[in-house]
């Protein structure tokens, strides 16, 4: 813990844009309140709260105690100052799925409706549920990810929304499973403008 404290220390920040990074430590994605790293050699991550967020690393630390290393979520080892140290998830967001042509197979989906429901269980309302936070392992299981908004109280709409588009679109035959980047980026823009109709 005292080395990964040590790393956690050096990691710096432009905003939301890493400017340092210790030669042990892998960027393997960002998101809107920390970046997370892959410690080399081991099959840990760390996430690492940008500077406003530090205190999020808390709240989350907090949820992810509770899931108690339920299957469908990253393993959990320990909090620091600001930051995380979970198991490393070899695999690919669902949003990589649709850009390279992986099939997203209606026993996927089923699997994160059983993670949502299991942590709805434990009384958390799972919120931020979107592509790039759930994983499929290089095992082919599901994992969700990034379970910091989980104690959110207002009725987050994400994946059920994911779903219904699932099931009227992704599902039928005719319709590609492999979609360019782009496309994807402009048809969540649209989402968030509420200009879709689902």
């Amino acid at each position: 813990m005292a080395r990964i404290q040590q790393l956690v220390k050096e990691v710096q920040f432009n905003g939301v844009r890493p400017t340092h990074i210790p030669a042990s430590f892998q960027l393997v994605g960002q998101g809107r309140s920390a970046a997370v790293f892959r410690l080399e050699h081991t099959n840990m991550a760390v996430k690492v709260f940008y500077p406003p967020y530090k205190d999020l690393a808390d709240v989350e630390a907090a949820v992810y105690n509770k899931l108690n290393n339920h299957k469908f979520f990253p393993v959990f080892y320990e909090k620091g100052d600001g930051f995380l140290v979970m198991e490393y998830v070899e695999g690919i967001t669902f949003y990589d799925c649709l850009i390279k042509g992986v099939p997203i197979t209606e026993k996927m989906v089923l699997e994160v409706d059983a993670a949502l429901e299991f942590a709805g269980s434990l009384g958390f309302n799972p919120s931020d549920t979107h592509l790039k936070n759930i994983l499929l392992t290089s095992e082919g299981q599901v994992k969700v990810i990034d379970v910091v908004r989980f104690t959110q109280e207002f009725d987050c709409p994400h994946w059920r929304d994911l779903k219904k588009a699932y099931e009227a679109f992704y599902q039928r035959k005719y319709i590609p499973k492999r979609y360019p980047r782009f496309l994807i980026e402009f048809i969540i823009r649209l989402y968030r403008r509420r200009l879709l109709p689902i």
